[in-house]
């Protein structure tokens, strides 16, 4: 179900907002032509086409699972239906996806005291970062995105349980800044100087002391870290300003805006700051800040106005609250009804964390229990974000299963069930590595992006039987690009169980390529002689030879038609990686022929003017590259995109990460592809054409 306006409002909210980023981010670039410039600063706002239709679903017996979210999410709670219900309002990053903002309304109560959430509902014509003000019997929206240099706040001209939101009123924020140049994060509403009125409150994110050098990651002569494995940047930083509101809180009218102050200083954290408030029991106002890491700051409110240094969230055996992923959002709210202030906090992998307040401790500052993933009824299927599958039938009942990786690192499983002539998932299963769950990440020095990523793993997982035991294996590679086996214990077991990680090599050492490849396994003279490919350090699509479980050889390039080395990018650094391979005979021929999904960036073939979809679609694509040399020396032609029903297939910023399967059983291969935002879908052969 859709909250929908009309028409006419719809795409004139799309228009607006399409020319004020357009215009703003031209306006910005000219005003910091000295400043870093990150990757999305050229970024594409994704508005679609949408392949939700095709979407993989859980079976109907999966009746609980949890929230999804989008590409790192922002949640508020706000009595939306206007009988006292806690219901969830979901908002995600806007340079993916188009930052849509989704609904689900308490339906219940769960015997914890939880609110029991409904279905997806899409609140049309607001994107960004998305909170909610009260304003008496109602309440307004506040929406915040690092695509522009406004807050926008949306006026509820409707009444109490039947909002009804005018075109945005656009805040054009003066302040004292302590660096300059600062993007917008998230803002809010909230009263914090007492006197009745809401101030409006925004986080900032700031990466200019972040880059070494002033280079990126994907810049000529960016080096990241020293010799000796340290980093060589700066810290993220973010900020916190308050803005004293003079007007009304429909339509705002904002003084100069000063930076909160935590101690003798800025109150500042690790990036991307997004403030939530509450009193917890106490009669002083406590911030909690998000930062990119995966870390929580509270801090009180004194007598004068300002606050004490911040501390970080601790849990009640009072130990340091740590979370699952990374650039963290939080709200307060006494989520399970007991009187007192939690937290729920969205993150970069889409999912919505329940902290439960467990009481003050003695120094007087709330503690928190990490109780896990809120969840929903009608769930759809997130597997993260920038999900990247790979497809075998481990149960043996004649349906193809998932094995699916993500930025969180994770190895998911997902075991496909067969209802009515319809292919659903089960509810997904952490995939263990030996008795650990695998969980990869970089730590602090083994992302390319830095210590900022050290939660991140993008596992990109790949199925062989590598090892010859008959069983599958999996066989990933990840933010590191180190690539391990997981070698299959040969168990009947489902989810299928795997030993611990081993680390394949190359001339005595680790193999070591470009970052979050999807790597492949091809017998290209069906011999049994098994070849590993990945691109290599350098972005070129690479061929090893297995010589044993682990041990690689005899590299050689894979070439196009014309002879050149295979290159998907004219970009350097970590602009070569992010290429998901998958290799098949797509047409039949007995040949083994290529599939490929790239990030929007990628220029293939790589020529700076004419290569996609860089100069296309700009957004992820799915292309196909027939095989038209030998089995000994396979030649690709020159790369053809996939169209989806008559156009061209467009994914986003990230990935589209491509399997070929012959999902249902009908002879003929389809492609089964992990999307951005965290969802899988189906893409039937009679809807694609290439």
């Amino acid at each position: 179900m859709s909250i929908r306006r009309h028409c006419a409002l719809s795409a004139g909210l799309k228009l607006v907002f399409q020319l004020e980023t357009n215009s703003n981010l031209a306006r910005a670039k000219e005003e910091c032509k000295m400043s870093v410039k990150r990757w999305e600063d050229d970024a594409t706002v994704w508005h679609g086409p949408h392949y939700g239709t095709e979407a993989l679903r859980y079976h109907p017996d999966v009746t609980s699972a949890a929230v999804a979210g989008r590409i790192i999410t922002c949640v508020e709670v706000v009595d939306w239906s206007g009988n006292g219900t806690k219901d969830l309002l979901i908002s995600a990053w806007d340079p993916c996806y188009d930052g849509r903002v989704f609904l689900r309304r308490q339906i219940g109560t769960n015997g914890d005291g939880t609110p029991t959430l409904g279905e997806e509902e899409l609140v049309e014509g607001v994107r960004g970062y998305v909170t909610a003000v009260k304003d008496g019997d109602i309440f307004h929206l506040v929406s915040a995105s690092r695509m522009r240099k406004q807050i926008y706040v949306f006026p509820n001209v409707g009444k109490k349980g039947a909002p009804d939101f005018a075109d945005p009123v656009r805040l054009d924020l003066d302040a004292d800044w302590v660096k300059g140049n600062e993007y917008f994060h998230m803002a809010r509403f909230h009263d914090i100087d007492g006197d009745g009125v809401p101030e409006l409150i925004v986080g900032s994110d700031y990466w200019d002391d972040y880059w070494p050098n002033g280079l990126e990651w994907n810049d000529e002569g960016y080096r990241g870290y020293d010799d000796a494995g340290r980093w060589l940047g700066g810290p993220l930083r973010g900020f916190l300003y308050a803005f004293k509101n003079k007007g009304t809180l429909a339509k705002p009218v904002l003084e100069r805006g000063q930076p909160l102050v935590a101690g003798e200083t800025p109150l500042e954290v690790y990036g991307q700051l997004a403030p939530a408030f509450g009193r917890f029991g106490g009669k002083q106002n406590s911030v909690i800040a998000g930062e990119f890491w995966n870390i929580l700051h509270i801090a009180q409110q004194r007598e004068d106005g300002d606050f004490h240094p911040t501390s970080l969230l601790r849990t009640p055996h009072d130990e340091t609250l740590e979370l699952d992923q990374c650039i963290h959002l939080p709200c307060v709210v006494d989520w399970d009804g007991d009187g007192l202030e939690d937290i729920l906090v969205g993150a970069e992998d889409g999912y919505i964390s329940f902290l439960k307040n467990c009481g003050n401790g003695e120094d007087g500052l709330p503690r928190f229990e990490k109780r896990g993933r809120v969840e929903t009824t009608k769930p759809l299927i997130h597997a993260g974000v920038l999900p990247s599958p790979a497809a075998y039938d481990f149960s043996g009942d004649g349906n193809f299963d998932l094995v699916v990786g993500n930025s969180t690192g994770e190895l998911l499983f997902y075991q496909s069930r067969e209802d009515n002539g319809t292919i659903y998932l089960d509810k997904e299963v952490m995939l263990k590595g030996g008795d650990e769950p695998i969980r990869l990440a970089a730590g602090l020095t083994g992302s390319i992006q830095g210590p900022s990523e050290k939660m991140f793993g993008y596992s990109c997982p790949t199925l062989a039987n590598w090892t010859g035991s008959g069983h599958m294996d999996v066989l990933v590679s990840d933010v590191t690009g180190r690539h391990r086996l997981f070698r299959n214990s040969g168990e009947k077991t489902l989810p299928p169980r795997f030993g611990e990680e081993e680390f394949l090599t190359y001339s005595g050492k680790p193999l070591k390529t470009v970052w979050r490849v999807r790597p492949a396994v091809v017998d290209w003279q069906k011999n049994g002689q098994l070849h590993y490919l990945a691109l290599d350090e350098d972005g070129v699509l690479s061929d090893w030879k297995k010589a044993s479980d682990t041990e690689l050889v005899d590299k050689r390039f894979v070439r196009w038609e014309n002879g050149d080395a295979m290159r998907f990018t004219v970009d350097v650094g970590g602009g070569r990686g992010r290429v998901k391979l998958c290799f098949c005979d797509w047409e039949g021929s007995g040949r083994i022929d290529l599939i490929f999904g790239t990030h929007a960036r990628a220029c293939v073939p790589p020529d700076p003017k004419t290569g996609a979809p860089r100069n296309t679609t700009k957004q992820a694509g799915l292309f196909y590259s027939r095989n038209v040399g030998t089995a000994e020396e396979p030649r690709f032609a020159l790369p053809i995109p996939f169209k989806f029903r008559d156009e061209t297939i467009a994914m986003a910023m990230h990935v589209a990460s491509p399997e070929a399967v012959d999902w249902a059983g009908r002879g003929a291969l389809d492609l089964i592809v992990g999307i951005e935002d965290g969802s899988i879908v189906w893409l039937k052969r009679e809807d694609l054409s290439w």
